[in-house]
């Protein structure tokens, strides 16, 4: 048994469209492209610890308490909401010391820790010193930030992907062709830093006011948000 086709179906296939050819088989090139922005933080967040050792527990979690109490009062005219101010729970530890080869009970030993963020920092001066007046123990850590961090980080992956294309047109004309649609774009990687690659943990002790351990900066650096794209861009 024969099949016949209709002569308008015949035409109809010959002249129908060719598959589009597949991104990653198209003429090509693929260039990479950086980008940076610079801004100072407009934040910090400091972290503070309070401990006690006493021969009775409760004694050592009742003064921690009492000195982050005090220390809460101290720093409330400096923050704006209850959300600023985090505290953990109190830990609590035996302590011991080694004398003449010995282990030797000294007491028993609570802490806590304290964390601010501090959203204005023509403040932060004022601040420390309040804050050091108190009877903490030691300061855990001091870093700044930006609040518009993610927004200074999406600008600086647009200036990577224009300088990935302005890279893409030089060789377009080194090679004599055309640069054609945009086929791909990937994230290579994305950073902050200061300026000194300074931030974080501070672990200063204090030793009725003498101060042991790392020092640190009130002195907020430029934070410079880097971008790195891969362009995949096609030849015509």
């Amino acid at each position: 048994m024969r099949l016949f086709l209709p002569l308008s179906a015949l035409l109809l296939a010959g002249c129908a469209a060719p598959s589009p050819v597949p991104n990653d088989q198209r003429p090509h090139l693929e260039v990479a492209g950086v980008g940076e922005v610079k801004s100072y933080p407009d934040q910090a967040e400091i972290t503070v610890e309070v401990s006690f050792t006493k021969p009775r527990l409760k004694e050592s979690v009742a003064e921690v308490q009492a000195v982050i109490n005090d220390v809460m009062a101290t720093i409330q005219p400096f923050v704006r909401t209850k959300q600023d101010i985090r505290t953990s729970f109190v830990s609590t530890n035996k302590e011991y010391t080694y004398r003449n080869d010995k282990q030797v009970f000294d007491g028993f030993q609570a802490t806590q820790s304290l964390t601010v963020q501090l959203q204005d920092l023509t403040r932060l001066e004022a601040f420390m010193e309040k804050l050091l007046a108190t009877r903490i123990s030691r300061i855990k850590r001091l870093s700044y930030s930006h609040t518009q961090a993610d927004s200074l980080q999406q600008q600086a992956n647009l200036i990577a992907l224009r300088n990935s294309l302005k890279a893409a047109d030089k060789l377009c004309v080194e090679l004599g062709q055309k640069r054609g649609p945009v086929l791909q774009v990937a994230e290579m990687g994305s950073s902050s830093r200061s300026e000194s690659g300074w931030s974080g943990p501070v672990d200063m002790e204090l030793y009725g006011k003498s101060m042991g351990g790392r020092s640190f900066s009130l002195t907020p650096e430029l934070m410079t948000f880097s971008g790195q794209v891969q362009t995949k861009v096609a030849l015509e």
